[in-house]
């Protein structure tokens, strides 16, 4: 599924821990690790660039300093340098070859995202790779005999919110590549939410729109079952508001992440009209695997 990640870590998120995880990550099936971060660049006061070189090298080994012992076939690699997070992370995925991009995304909202801006959503459009987004706060909170199992199982249970789109039935078309054979997944949740407040379903009884659901589900996932072996797909509707049943659902059917999809999150399209998608990352406590629309061709 994937073997080569990029973490992605100011050093205050958190995810410069998973340098003490290298044996569980590649217990996981990763070949390759490579922790990237940024130095900001300021002028000084009369508009001369600072020399950063001190701050880069000091960086460099604090994040050396983190790394566990490297297990035999794991390759790993820190990459520090001057300049925007952005391009350094672009330029550390074509370096390394990385298929999946780890970041960390503390929870706000969209006036929030617009005043001050993020990072990780910047970089949305910009990826031609997956991104699983994780909360510094959960980091934070696990002790590293907990973060060793989440390392162990990052893509284990995956909860996949599905609506018949082209976004979602394209993601859809991915995992049914990317799941044959692997390890790393055990089970996949397509889950489809009815939503009674939704203008196309007013004035149809809720039950009936839920039979529907199933019904179009299960025709939809019958032929995938023996595609994706040997993990376990099943499909699920609930009925109620998408964000919470979502997130519910996250949560009581013991889900590692939420894998979905979206062409506008991250986009000046979003800041007018609302995606489902960009709430989920935005608000998820779950890791989220997204993937960008230049990770789905």
């Amino acid at each position: 599924m994937f073997k080569s990640l990029l973490i992605a870590t100011d050093c205050r998120d958190g995810l410069q821990r998973f340098g003490k995880c290298l044996e569980e990550l590649y217990l996981n099936g990763i070949e390759r690790v490579a922790f990237v971060h940024s130095v900001a660049r300021q002028d000084d006061d009369i508009g001369l660039p600072e020399d950063l070189t001190p701050k880069v090298q000091a960086q460099q080994a604090r994040l050396h300093e983190v790394l566990s012992a490297v297990p035999a076939g794991l390759e790993v690699k820190v990459l520090v340098q001057a300049g925007k997070a952005v391009d350094l992370i672009l330029r550390g995925i074509q370096t390394c070859s990385s298929d999946l991009l780890i970041t960390g995304m503390g929870i706000h909202n969209l006036l929030t995202e617009k005043l001050f801006g993020s990072t990780t959503l910047e970089l949305l459009p910009k990826l031609t790779i997956p991104v699983m987004v994780m909360r510094p706060q959960l980091i934070a909170a696990f002790t590293l005999e907990e973060l060793h199992l989440r390392s162990r199982h990052l893509f284990r249970s995956l909860l996949v919110p599905f609506d018949f789109e082209e976004p979602r039935r394209q993601l859809l078309s991915r995992l049914g590549q990317l799941l044959p054979g692997t390890s790393q997944c055990q089970a996949i949740t397509l889950l489809y939410v009815v939503d009674p407040s939704a203008r196309r379903n007013q004035g149809s009884p809720a039950e009936e729109l839920k039979r529907r659901a199933e019904a179009d589900l299960a025709r939809l996932v019958e032929p995938l079952v023996e595609q994706v072996k040997p993990v376990q797909l099943r499909a699920l509707v609930r009925v109620g508001s998408p964000l919470q049943e979502i997130l519910a659902t996250a949560a009581e059917e013991d889900m590692t992440a939420i894998a979905t999809a979206s062409p506008r999150v991250g986009t000046f399209w979003e800041w007018s009209i609302r995606s489902l998608t960009g709430e989920i990352l935005r608000q998820s406590w779950h890791p989220v695997l997204f993937f960008p629309r230049g990770s789905l061709a």
